[in-house]
């Protein structure tokens, strides 16, 4: 060595030793390959990442035991290949070893050739590097990739990946592209290529913003046109713009996921659109119509007549039913609508009594109802419509035809003419009353759906069957008198005569080829067999009349001096009556004086009575107030006292009012119930509200009568079912009218005065009630069924009332059960 190669070489080895440091600190290890005697050089760092303790100089073959076997061959190749000279790449090859060492799994080995001047290979040199954790880190990159893309492939929303300032369609699973009405051609494209029809549509625009702010996009039965099968459609979704973040924080693609809601929002649509309909419907309709929704059912949507019927006013919409209409609660209706509610089924009734508090007051008409359910879009009720028609009117007049026909039938049944109707086909028996029986010895149902000959089968040859046939055919009525007629009557044929008609029974008023139509006949048959045979039996006898009235001439003359005695000893008797009717006038005046006295009496009784019971209440009351500390004991004897005394008033009282009763001439003058019955309830008002009583009263009629006593009638009747009422339970007192003829009275009843029309108004309660074994004596004077301790009275009261309905002609009865409450009934004649 030269002395100008010694700084050289000392420069040279200071770098190398510097290149060494850096290569361990960098964690890198170097080798040379000598590829003539096949040995490789390592240093430490490859020596520890190769496994290899000693020593340095390793033989080729040795060294690939350590690289992993599937790799060693291709590790091989690259060596092989950097080896030739036309060979431009530099070496560089990744490869796993055939054992991890201390946690190296994958090595990076870089280097160059060196060639001779015949370019021969002599050395292969480079450096080697753990890459294990970035190999790991890149196949965790590339997992996660793949379980991404499988997570939008597989996913059951429709899903697509956007990607870049473009939005390139990275990635779509097969829902989306369905919707999209696109197949994997639109992979790789950006969106506004691949949907062309969404330029005209705010979503690019929204997308754009997501990309640029950050910020997520989400979006309900959001509109779409889109272009399927070359048509454009339309479609609702659901979606959201979800922007994906880079490590730096950077938007660097968008995930849409999209849920098509097409279906629900049109079933929407049409629900919306047929609630308009409704609406319109509900608000033009004549009958009145609203909503009940939901399970609590909301009043919605009420027209005005549905608001008259209610009688709340128009401030019932958002309201339950149940607040608005109390009174249904004792009325089936509100479990009727909950049972469709939940059944989903219709319900239908005609001409149903519903008893609704209108503007304050309790009525009683009749509707036509339905409750149809209304279904949402998932078939669930959600609402009733209700229809109701007032058929109030309807619904009387038909009780009254109904009445009529009951009538009509039943005075066919009493009447006492025998009547039948008969009708084709077969001259058929279509009604038959008792007396039509009585006649042809049958009864009506043994005549009744047969035809007259298998019915009457003795009639045959009798010519009745033409006759009738001909009256169907001309319609011209038949009349005759006197017809004999041949009828089987207790097993035996008779002969009877008949006063005959045959009237014509129309179809309608529509005549057919220009007659009318008949439709049956009407058989009226007077049995007039005995005034046949007695006629007959007269002219017999006229014979033996003449025979005797020269006779008799003779006897009369004998007679007329006979009835002249008998009216000498009528003259007499006559004399006797007109003294005894000077006696009975005399009478009369007697007892009018005795009333007088009677009322004097009483009034002195009254007055005489009540001073000295005074006196005593109020003198008890000075010694309660004065002495009552010194009194002890005694105080409770005082208070007896003064009880009693209170008593004894008011037995006075009530016993002056039934002496003033039973002497008062009966009044005429016209008298309102109605107003009697609010004077009483205006006397009784603070027992009513301490009861907090429930009073329902029908209109009551006008009649003739002396208006103080009614008024104690009704006081009486209507306090007895206020004071007997039951412990813990609300009264509740209805007070009821209705007409009925003589003839509908119960057996029991027997008014004072005879009357053909009756008024009997009924008072109910729900009180204590009482046995029907004492049903005789409640209305005696002085009878009690209750102790004085639980009830105040005198048993004067009841006494009073029958007292009132005998002076005006009628008469009082009672029903009840204990517990269950009273009724009493008061019939006045009309």
């Amino acid at each position: 060595m030269t002395g100008d190669q010694q700084p050289f070489d000392s420069n040279l080895a200071a770098e190398n030793e510097r290149l060494k440091r850096a290569l361990q600190t960098a964690d890198i290890g170097t080798w040379e390959f000598d590829p003539i005697n096949q040995i490789v050089h390592l240093d430490d760092r490859c020596q520890q990442l190769l496994g290899v303790s000693v020593p340095a100089v390793v033989p080729y073959p040795e060294v690939l035991q350590h690289v992993h076997p599937d790799d060693r061959v291709t590790l091989q190749a690259a060596i092989s290949q950097a080896l030739r000279p036309e060979c431009e790449p530099p070496f560089s090859i990744r490869y796993r070893l055939a054992e991890p060492v201390n946690g190296a799994c994958w090595l990076h080995s870089k280097g160059k050739a060196y060639f001779d001047q015949q370019n021969q290979p002599y050395r292969l040199s480079g450096i080697t590097q753990d890459v294990t954790h970035e190999i790991q880190t890149q196949q965790q990159l590339r997992d996660s990739v793949e379980r991404f893309r499988s997570l939008i492939e597989q996913a059951p929303v429709a899903t697509a990946l956007f990607v870049g300032k473009d939005l390139v369609i990275e990635l779509a699973n097969e829902p989306i592209l369905t919707l999209w009405g696109k197949g994997n051609s639109a992979l790789g494209k950006p969106l506004a290529e691949a949907l062309p029809e969404l330029r005209e549509q705010p979503f690019l625009q929204i997308l754009n913003d997501v990309y640029t702010s950050g910020i997520p996009y989400q979006a309900v039965a959001d509109k779409c046109d889109l272009l399927v099968d070359g048509k454009l459609r339309t479609f609702y979704f659901n979606f959201t713009y979800k922007p994906l973040f880079d490590k730096q924080g950077l938007v660097y693609a968008i995930m849409n996921m999209a849920v098509d809601v097409t279906d629900q929002v049109l079933a929407r649509q049409k629900v919306e659109a047929s609630e308009a309909r409704l609406r319109s419907v509900i608000t033009s309709a004549p009958a009145a119509m609203g909503l009940f929704v939901g399970r609590d059912l909301i009043v919605d949507m009420p027209n005005q007549a549905f608001i008259e019927i209610v009688g709340k006013g128009p401030d019932i919409v958002g309201k339950p039913l149940r607040d608005v209409m109390p009174e249904l609660d004792s009325q089936p209706f509100l479990q009727i609508l909950d049972d469709v509610f939940t059944s989903g089924k219709t319900y239908k009734s005609f001409g149903t009594q519903v008893n609704i508090v209108q503007h304050g007051v309790m009525t009683h008409n009749f509707y036509n109802i339905t409750y149809s359910p209304l279904f949402d879009a998932n078939g669930k009720v959600y609402a009733i419509l209700d229809i109701a028609i007032d058929v109030t009117e309807r619904v009387i007049v038909q009780q009254q035809i109904e009445e009529s026909r009951l009538q009509l039938l039943n005075s066919f049944e009493q009447s006492p003419v025998a009547i039948a109707i008969i009708r084709e086909p077969d001259l058929t028996f279509h009604m038959a009353n008792p007396f039509y029986g009585d006649l042809v010895g049958r009864t009506p149902a043994e005549l009744v759906g047969k035809p007259l000959l298998e019915a009457l089968p003795e009639l045959a040859g009798q010519g009745f069957d033409q006759l009738l046939r001909e009256v169907i055919a001309t319609g011209v009525p038949f009349t005759a008198k006197e017809v004999p007629v041949d009828i089987v009557r207790h097993d035996q044929l008779a002969t009877i005569f008949v006063d005959l008609t045959y009237q014509p029974q129309y179809e309608s008023t529509q005549e057919v080829d220009g007659d009318k139509s008949v439709s049956g006949i009407l058989v009226v048959a007077t049995d007039v067999t005995g005034q046949v045979h007695s006629r007959r039996a007269i002219e017999e006898s006229e014979v033996r009349y003449r025979a005797l009235s020269l006779e008799l001439e003779q006897q009369v003359e004998l007679r007329t001096q006979e009835l002249a005695a008998s009216n000498e000893e009528l003259a007499a008797i006559n004399e006797e009556l007109m003294a005894a009717n000077e006696e009975l006038a005399e009478s009369n005046q007697l007892f009018t004086r005795s009333n007088e006295n009677l009322q004097q009496f009483a009034y002195i009784a009254s007055h005489d009575l009540q001073e000295p019971l005074r006196k005593v209440q109020s003198f008890g009351d000075l010694l309660k107030s004065k002495y009552g500390d010194q009194l002890g004991d005694g105080i409770d004897y005082l208070e007896r006292m003064q009880s009693s005394a209170n008593r004894m008033s008011l037995f006075i009282k009530d016993l002056l009012s039934f002496s003033r009763i039973s002497t008062r001439r009966d009044a005429t003058e016209l008298v309102s119930l109605t107003g009697i019955v609010a004077i009483v309830l205006a006397d009784l008002e603070l027992v009513i509200n301490e009861t907090n009583a429930i009073i329902d009263i029908d209109t009551l009629p006008v009649i003739k009568g002396d208006k103080s006593q009614l008024g104690q009638l009704f006081q009486n009747l209507l306090s007895n079912a206020l004071k007997f009422h039951r412990d813990g339970v609300q009264p509740r007192i209805q007070v009821t009218a209705r007409e009925m003829t003589a003839s509908d009275l119960p057996p029991t009843v027997k008014p004072a005065r005879a009357a053909k029309q009756y008024q009997c108004i009924t008072i109910s309660d729900n009180g204590i009630g009482f046995d029907e074994k004492y049903l005789d004596r409640i209305f005696q004077i002085f009878q009690r069924l209750h102790s004085k301790s639980n009830y105040s009275g005198t048993g004067i009261g009841l006494a009073i009332c029958e007292k009132v309905v005998t002076n005006h002609g009628g008469a009082i009865t009672a029903s009840s059960q204990p517990g269950q409450g009273a009724s009493f009934s008061v019939y006045l004649p009309v």
